[in-house]
């Protein structure tokens, strides 16, 4: 495969792109992804006499996260985050220039940096500690965030795309508040750029067995040009594969701004086996410091 045979190539988002590419070659091609966000109540930002600010808790100082607490009392998190979110902690790490692993050849070596000492994860627990106090023993894993956030004991917390409907969903959330619910972009320490994110969604390849790869390669050129890229965006919420298309959820608050987040982005290296390097380890650190 040649990324020059498909549409917005040379615009794809990089952690779609990481995804297909092993070894220097393209192997899949990028369809569609979802990226994380702060998912907030805007009447308890209001209340609280806070504005969305593109810097928010990058801060390098303690005290204006500390009024940040005091603003939205004690009784209520002005932010949950919990100590096992690799997803939301992974960001601050790739923020400062860090990655959790890179590829040696055929293997995937750990960055041994990444400790309880290392000063960019400890800007995540930070963070956490100022303004969360969320469980140290939960993970990404559990849809958690709907039922405190429903409850009202939560402003914000940094979630997908697809938890923004789990929220409302009257079995564990709560739909009254659609009306008060928005998002942005989790904000970087470098201005003009927002924090990378984790993407996941879909890539399409063609089988090592298939008989016509010649037509199956036009076949997914033609599915992912920006025409197709509009109508999944249009139907089901789905964020572009490029940067470049990244405007096409212009005006959708549900969508836009984790099109937004998703201009920065990574993904965890690959191995020869299929198998990515598994994460979740590295951040027991996090939950042991406190």
């Amino acid at each position: 495969m040649q990324a020059k045979s498909f549409p917005n190539s040379k615009k794809w988002l990089s952690g779609l792109k990481d995804s297909c590419t092993y070894g220097g070659k393209l192997l899949c091609v990028p369809y569609y992804t979802g990226a994380r966000a702060v998912i907030y109540r805007k009447d308890y930002y209001s209340a609280a006499g806070l504005k969305v600010r593109r810097r928010r808790w990058i801060s390098s100082s303690p005290t204006e996260e500390a009024d940040e607490e005091v603003r939205f009392g004690p009784k209520l998190l002005g932010l949950l985050l919990p100590g096992k979110n690799w997803y939301a902690s992974m960001g601050f790490v790739y923020d400062y220039g860090g990655q959790i692993a890179s590829s040696q050849g055929r293997k995937v070596e750990r960055n041994a940096q990444l400790s309880a000492g290392d000063s960019r994860l400890d800007e995540a627990e930070e963070r956490r500690r100022a303004l969360s106090r969320a469980p140290l023993t939960v993970d990404e894993a559990h849809p958690y965030p709907s039922i405190p956030f429903g409850k009202g004991s939560v402003a914000s917390f940094v979630g997908n795309g697809w938890e923004w409907p789990y929220t409302l969903d009257p079995k564990v959330g709560n739909p009254d508040l659609a009306p008060v619910m928005a998002a942005y972009p989790m904000p970087s320490h470098i201005k003009g750029r927002y924090m990378p994110t984790f993407l996941g969604g879909s890539d399409l390849a063609v089988p090592i067995t298939s008989s016509k790869k010649s037509l199956a390669v036009d076949w997914i050129a033609a599915f992912t040009n920006s025409a197709n890229m509009r109508a999944s965006r249009e139907g089901g919420g789905n964020i572009p594969n490029a940067t470049s298309l990244v405007g096409l959820t212009k005006g959708n608050p549900k969508v836009e701004p984790f099109a937004k987040a998703a201009k920065y982005s990574w993904f965890i290296p690959k191995s020869p086996t299929g198998q990515m390097s598994r994460m979740p380890t590295y951040f027991r650190t996090c939950a042991r410091k406190s």
